[in-house]
């Protein structure tokens, strides 16, 4: 019936919405690896939580309640349990960096068109790397703190090689972050195959983190055994488990993130499928990689090599306590996720 002489027609009926997405269930990871736990885990988080507030990242109550609550503290502890208590706090405090550093640079600088701030920070970060006691002094306590990170690492390293391993590894890792922030910036996202590559890198596992195995296990292991291909293939098992995991638990909150990229929405986007179809596929490579692990490890850690075994053995370590720590910890709040759109404010939080 036409609108009646002089009155305005009514508005056409709003479009029905299509019926939300059902919530994302809390995925379970099969992991048979035994879990550990450092004996001196309180003294692990004290001592980290007083590095955070030498270097300015916890100044105020609430950021301390804040920190706690993220545990980083706890992820040292459950990540390195074996061996010396220098290494673990060592482990949790670098832990705090990287992931802090990320949520500052990677995360914020493409999503505010900065992205000299994350080449500033890339270019300093290796200046600090490379210049061990002859760095200038540095603009901001991040860089300071990776000072303090660099200079203990090679003061504990029994050999030079393993602070050139630290090193090249890191430099990796910041290569990786700055094609993660431009990929970000141009709001493209990485094919499946892009991305796993980008991951390797990103995950700074067996240039950086099984590194620092070597140190708080005292387990060095010399050029020709780190160089090996079957001690390589572990690692990257290792490292893609550890990656994965860390994809699936900590991309519940990630996915309402604006244009971010994780394994899910790769997996997504790679076979079109609904988001929950995308975390079953991730938890499944999770877990074929942990299975490739127990058996590439098994016959590494009977060798005979002691320092290979306790090596393998971190490795493991790693693999577990990286699961434990994110199943619980108040940066992913895997078992009830924020749905928030904007980046973490602090901690991850």
């Amino acid at each position: 019936m036409p609108a009646e002489a002089g009155r305005p027609a009514p508005p056409d009926p709003a479009p029905a919405r299509p019926p939300a997405a059902p919530p994302l269930a809390t995925p379970r990871i099969r992991c048979p690896l035994p879990p550990a736990r450092h004996p001196a885990e309180h003294a692990v988080i004290r001592e980290t939580l007083g590095w955070m507030r030498r270097f300015g990242y916890v100044t105020t109550p609430d950021e301390e309640a804040a920190a706690r609550e993220a545990g980083f503290g706890e992820l040292g502890a459950l990540t390195y349990p074996h061996g010396s208590l220098e290494g673990a706090a060592l482990a949790a405090q670098l832990m705090v960096w990287l992931f802090l550093q990320d949520d500052r640079f990677s995360e914020r600088a493409p999503a505010r068109g900065r992205m000299e701030d994350l080449a500033d920070h890339i270019l300093w970060s290796q200046r600090v790397l490379h210049g061990g006691a002859g760095v200038p002094p540095v603009p901001e306590p991040y860089l300071a703190a990776l000072v303090d990170l660099r200079t203990r690492i090679a003061r504990m390293a029994a050999h030079n090689e393993q602070v050139e391993r630290f090193t090249d590894g890191f430099n990796r890792y910041l290569g990786a972050a700055a094609a993660e922030a431009i990929y970000r910036s141009r709001g493209l996202a990485p094919d499946l195959e892009q991305y796993l590559r980008l991951r390797e890198s990103t995950i700074l596992m067996r240039g950086m983190c099984f590194v620092v195995i070597e140190l708080a296990d005292d387990c060095y292991l010399p050029g020709p055994v780190w160089a090996r291909r079957d001690v390589r293939r572990c690692e990257q098992a290792a490292a893609r488990a550890i990656a994965f995991t860390h994809d699936v638990l900590s991309g519940l909150r990630e996915l309402h993130w604006p244009g971010h990229t994780n394994l899910i929405t790769v997996l997504a986007r790679r076979f079109r499928c609904p988001l929950h179809e995308a975390v079953a596929r991730a938890v499944g490579m999770c877990e074929r990689q942990t299975a490739l692990f127990q058996r590439l490890s098994a016959p590494l850690a009977a060798e005979g090599d002691a320092r290979l075994a306790r090596y393998v053995r971190g490795m493991g370590a790693w693999i577990r306590g990286n699961l434990d720590w994110s199943m619980t910890c108040g940066r992913y709040h895997v078992a009830t996720p924020r749905t928030t759109g904007e980046l973490p404010a602090l901690f991850g939080a």
